[in-house]
């Protein structure tokens, strides 16, 4: 204990908050992050002497990894950090300025996920600092396109085959410094009724697609896979968070279609919840004949049909009580163990048979919203969470 109260003594909490500022500066959008955050990462890591890996990719972007430690062999652990954000169409505060007030950092990044990575880089400092060099080896990870399914980023990864041989994987998305287990699947698909045009004044003689639909996203809503509870992971959610339908003015709508994200818990597989909903649209064919089926739209802003089992490790494993007492010894505070309610890059590595968790500072309530923010004094207790937990590597 002597010697990690010496170690966090190494810990600048005035640089964590700068470099997340700083991070958050740079207008890396997805699908348009530009080098600006890989060449900030790059910097720093050849400033500690560590050694990096930049893979260029189409329209000036990169994934980029640093390697301290051991690059192949036994007791290799990976930390991840993406470097894209969301649009800022919408937001309340300066996206990119990284004001402060009444303790928290405002701006497009900060929570998703710049204030993490921040804490890592000075985590790595510190490590650096105290002349500790890992047992085996620690790799960070800094990926693109994750706001967008990850094809560019970790799935390309995946498939190079750069995650093979790592004993487990932290990633670093915000959780409130909670150790969550795993992710939540997902139910992502879009789907279409049909009806008959009118004109308005004889509406009598239409069929009502955008009706139709909004019977169906009301029984969608009573379905028995919704009820369901998980210790860890709570409640499936459901979110139709688009509908088009319409034709012009004074006319009744033959076509509606309308798109759903429903988060999966581990209880309600997609096969699970596909069967439920068939049986749905087939009652409402049946019984009301709203024509109603499943589509293949959208596609132009959203992956189309994306149907995953949510992923998982056992509360009792060891990398989960290893993350545990990092928080533990970095917070002062007795570790909550739960479940993440999103996708992230744990699901990939977990599927690929390599222990995931998750861990980061930041709640994900506040990322992707309006005036995005996160606390400064969870920055400071990640930097030391992440000190602690890499000094044991």
């Amino acid at each position: 204990m002597k010697d990690m109260v010496k170690l966090f003594g190494l810990i600048d909490d005035d640089e964590v908050v700068q470099v997340t500022r700083e991070m958050v500066a740079i207008p890396s959008i997805t699908h348009r992050e530009g080098r600006g955050m890989t060449d900030y990462l790059d910097r720093w890591f050849k400033d500690l002497g560590i050694p990096t890996r930049v893979y260029p990719c189409e329209g000036d972007r990169a994934n980029f990894f640093a390697d301290f430690g051991n690059t192949d062999g036994e007791g290799r652990f990976i930390f991840n950090g993406h470097q894209d954000i969301k649009p800022v169409d919408g937001m309340t505060v300066e996206p990119f300025a990284g004001e402060i007030r009444d303790g928290k950092l405002y701006g497009r990044g900060s929570c998703d996920m710049k204030g993490a990575i921040a804490a890592l880089l000075c985590a790595f400092k510190a490590l650096v600092r105290a002349g500790i060099k890992p047992k085996g080896g620690i790799t960070f990870f800094s990926d693109i396109e994750e706001e967008y399914g990850g094809g560019g980023g970790y799935y390309w990864a995946r498939d190079q085959g750069l995650f093979d041989g790592f004993e487990g994987m932290i990633s670093c998305e915000p959780s409130e410094l909670e150790v969550q287990i795993g992710n939540r699947g997902c139910f992502v698909t879009a789907f279409e009724t049909r009806g008959r045009s009118a004109h308005s004044g004889l509406a009598h003689l239409g069929i009502n697609a955008i009706q139709n639909m909004a019977l169906f996203i009301g029984e969608y809503l009573n379905l028995p896979y919704l009820q369901v509870e998980n210790r860890y992971f709570g409640k499936c959610t459901v979110n139709f968070e688009k509908i088009e339908g319409g034709l012009y003015l004074s006319a009744v709508p033959d076509r509606c279609i309308s798109s759903v994200d429903s988060r999966l818990i581990p209880d309600t597989p997609p096969k699970l919840v596909q069967k439920e909903v068939d049986g749905l649209m087939d009652r409402l064919n049946r019984e009301h004949g709203i024509n109603v089926r499943e589509s293949s739209e959208p596609g132009d802003w959203r992956p189309s049909s994306v149907k995953l089992k949510a992923e998982f490790i056992s509360p009792d494993h060891a990398l989960v009580q290893r993350v545990k007492n990092a928080v533990e010894l970095g917070t002062g505070e007795d570790a909550v163990i739960g479940g993440c309610p999103a996708i992230t890059i744990a699901m990939v590595l977990t599927k690929m048979g390599i222990p995931a968790v998750i861990c980061g500072p930041g709640s994900i309530a506040q990322a992707h919203t309006e005036n995005e923010w996160v606390e400064t004094d969870q920055l400071k207790k990640a930097v030391r969470v992440y000190t602690a937990l890499m000094a044991g590597m």
